[in-house]
């Protein structure tokens, strides 16, 4: 059970960061070359909308996993180990992530939403702030590319033992 545990968080994560890159180094990007405001916004809701359900069922995935990891795989002293130190900053990372996530979709996506239908109604002066918010959007997600690369990295830092054990 432990060996099929490991495959499914290590699956999960891959599908939680693999996304991540791809929309940030080419999909957005590729977006800027649409002048049409209503394509766009149908591409970027279309593909953020798949995302955010891969997204949230790799979650789900990567918490049981976890969960049961930490059970199956925890040293005994795990205060007293590098182990326990990494997990508590992997945990706190993994919190930072949920928080971006949340911020990204109730705050930019939303936002960004209500913008997009403006101009496409006609609403030239929000052109500007929408870019603006695009741009901010598109930096924020570099941050949530960090955090996510960060958690990953410390995720292959608990799994090498010789290192988190030693």
């Amino acid at each position: 059970m432990e060996t099929i545990s490991l495959i499914l968080h290590v699956s999960a994560a891959a599908v939680l960061f693999g996304p991540q890159v791809l929309m940030f180094f080419a999909l957005t990007p590729a977006t800027w070359f649409i002048d049409d405001e209503e394509l766009k916004g149908n591409v970027v809701s279309t593909v953020a909308r798949r995302f955010g359900i891969m997204s949230a069922a790799s979650i789900l995935v990567l918490m049981a996993t976890g969960v049961y990891q930490m059970q199956v795989f925890a040293p005994s002293n795990l205060v007293e180990t590098r182990w326990g130190s990494i997990l508590v900053v992997k945990m706190i990372a993994f919190v930072v992530l949920m928080i971006l996530l949340m911020i990204h979709t109730m705050y930019f996506s939303k936002k960004i939403r209500i913008l997009s239908d403006e101009v496409i109604n006609g609403d030239e002066d929000k052109v500007g702030d929408l870019d603006y918010l695009r741009r901010q959007s598109w930096l924020f997600s570099f941050l949530m590319l960090l955090v996510t690369t960060a958690t990953l990295w410390l995720g292959i830092a608990l799994g090498n033992h010789q290192f988190s054990l030693g």
